[in-house]
Parts: C-alpha cells; structure tokens; sequence
C-alpha cells in the first residue's frame, strides 16, 4: 500500500482542505496523480518537475497549480545542492467546485494554465513573499490546532487562492516555458501517444534509434524506476482517470493497454494496494 494515500482525500477533520510543508534531500517521489487539487509553493531548490508530458525546471517561488488526474513527479537526475522544500496544499474536489461556484473568479488561474497547457507559474521575490507568508499562516494554524483551526485554515487557503488568481490576473506571475526536450521527453510522449498499444524496451529502442540499455539508463536515472515500470505507471494513472470519469472497469483495461483484465487488476493492486473496483466503489462514496 505504498501510494494509496495518494488517493485518500483527507484523512483528518479539516476533511476539505490539507496543507503541509515537505523537504527531500535526496529525491525519491515517484510517478502519480491525485483525485484532489494539489497546490505546491517551492520554499528552496533547483529541479526539474514532470508535469504531463512535459519537464520543468523549477525554483524558489515557483507555483504549481496541478488538478487531479495530470500526472507529476520531481526529477532527481543529479544529487542536489540544496533541499527541495515546498508548502503542500490538497483540496478536495468537490470542495473546490463548489466554491468556484459561488466565487467564479478563484478558478482563474487554474483555467489559464488548463488553457495554457502548463501549470507551472513563477513569481518574483516582491510577490512570492506575500504569498508564502499566506501559506505559513495557514499551516500555523493546521499545527497550532486552536478553537476554530479548520475554518481558519480553509478561510487561509482560499484567501491565497483568490490572491495567486489576482496576481496572475495583473501580470505578476509568469508561465516559465518547458526545458529543451531531449530523448525522456520524447520517450515520454511516445509512451502516452501509445498506451493503447503494446509498448516494449526493444520496440521502443528501435523506434528511436538507440539501444534499449540508453534507455533503460534514461529511465534509472531521471525516475528511478525501469522503463516498464514508467509505462505500468502511466497506463495505471489512465486508469484512474478513466474509472474516475464513469468508464465501465471492463472497457479500462483494454483502454489503457492491458493484455487483459487479471493484468490490470495486479498491477493496480500492487501500485495502489486497493482494487480498481475499490478504488471506484471508494470515490462513489466520497463524491
């Protein structure tokens, strides 16, 4: 059950809103997705990020703003000179819409980076401060547990929602373009375009030109997984997606490039440590 917390919404009272703050000194997070939104605010470091299909370098006072089913992972290729430590914000999703509602204008900055086809935003120093100072004030209270805490910090959270949204809005926070691509990206995209189909080492090695130890190599060092566990990764996190937007559990295996069910069925298990039909059954209930 290594991931399943990845698809628990929020297990304490403040059911609608989470926020953390996490360091790695070394990197190891692999390949997921979440069924809530997910705001981090890097505090220190220098690395790259996977967002979809596409990498990222990032940096102090860099926002991501990441909805629930586009898969993400920080990149670790070489041992890093500073910490990676960032503010983690989840957001139910069923919360969020609901306050979009009511509050149209929360959901700005999340439509323009969904139109944009990034969600990576950059401020500068003048801006990141005001922001991150939000951020501690709303984990200040998350730790501090006072009468009122879970209303405090969801009044916090979507008090700093409404003021990335605004200083997007005013041209204070830029899209940083992709970092140049290179054979992981393009494995990357050659793996998504393809999920329906079956994708091996040599098949793919062949298609690029390369050998399959290049490959293998590329795959260690920037996600430190294999090759066909990227592939199990991101055929599982269409799975979810798929499950997610009503698709019938017979039809997702195939879907998603499963040579049947009773495969898909393991390797869901074994990622997630629940069932597909669990999984379902379990974000039925929580809708």
């Amino acid at each position: 059950m290594i991931n399943y917390w990845k698809e628990i919404q929020m297990e304490d009272s403040c059911t609608e809103i989470r926020i953390q703050t996490n360091t790695d000194n070394t990197g190891h997070v692999f390949l997921h997705s979440h069924t809530f939104y997910e705001i981090l605010l890097c505090k220190s470091g220098n690395i790259q990020y996977l967002l979809g299909d596409k990498r990222f370098r990032i940096q102090q006072g860099d926002i991501l703003l990441i909805p629930p089913g586009v898969s993400h992972q920080p990149l670790f290729p070489e041992p890093l000179k500073e910490p990676y430590s960032r503010y983690v914000i989840w957001i139910n999703a069923a919360y969020w819409h609901q306050q979009c509602e009511e509050f149209p204008d929360l959901n700005f900055a999340f439509e323009q980076c969904q139109k944009r086809g990034s969600y990576l935003l950059r401020s500068t120093r003048a801006t990141w401060s005001g922001l991150f100072s939000a951020a501690s004030a709303a984990l200040k209270e998350t730790e501090e547990r006072k009468l009122g805490w879970g209303y405090c910090t969801r009044t916090a959270v979507i008090s700093l929602m409404a003021h990335i949204s605004r200083t997007y809005y005013y041209q204070d926070l830029q899209m940083p373009a992709a970092e140049k691509s290179v054979l992981v990206d393009d494995l990357f995209r050659y793996i998504d375009e393809h999920l329906r189909e079956k994708i091996t080492l040599e098949g793919t090695a062949k298609h690029f030109l390369v050998s399959p130890s290049t490959i293998s190599h590329t795959f260690q060092k920037n996600m430190q997984v294999s090759f066909h566990h990227c592939v199990i990764q991101r055929r599982l996190i269409a799975a979810k997606n798929g499950i997610l937007s009503g698709v019938p559990l017979q039809e997702i295996w195939e879907n998603c490039g499963f040579p049947d069910y009773s495969s898909f069925y393991r390797s869901f298990k074994k990622e997630y440590g629940i069932s597909p039909r669990e999984f379902k059954n379990f974000h039925r209930h929580d809708a």
